[in-house]
């Protein structure tokens, strides 16, 4: 989105609010500018929806995730699977 001077802005917009199977995954640490972090990543499982296609972000209790390797494992479009990582500023 466009700002008052030009430059773009995130902007976030509710595209579904859905229940899910959320499954916590082997934390990981990483360092990023020579700060080092634990990365907590988790497995989400839901029904598959079209909406969530194009998913990139999800929020969940409060905190950001980057949703990474978005997978419809049966390809029946039936259920849609994906991991998700904390953002970190």
């Amino acid at each position: 989105v466009p700002g008052p001077a030009g430059e773009y802005q995130e902007s976030w917009a509710e595209i579904a609010t859905v229940w899910a199977a959320v499954r916590s995954r082997p934390a990981a640490p990483v360092t990023r500018a020579r700060q080092s972090h634990i990365l907590r990543s988790y497995r989400v499982r839901l029904r598959h929806q079209d909406a969530l296609l194009a998913t990139r972000n999800v929020l969940w209790r409060g905190r950001a995730y980057r949703v990474v390797g978005l997978q419809n494992p049966d390809s029946r479009n039936r259920l849609l699977e994906f991991d998700m990582v904390e953002d970190h500023p």
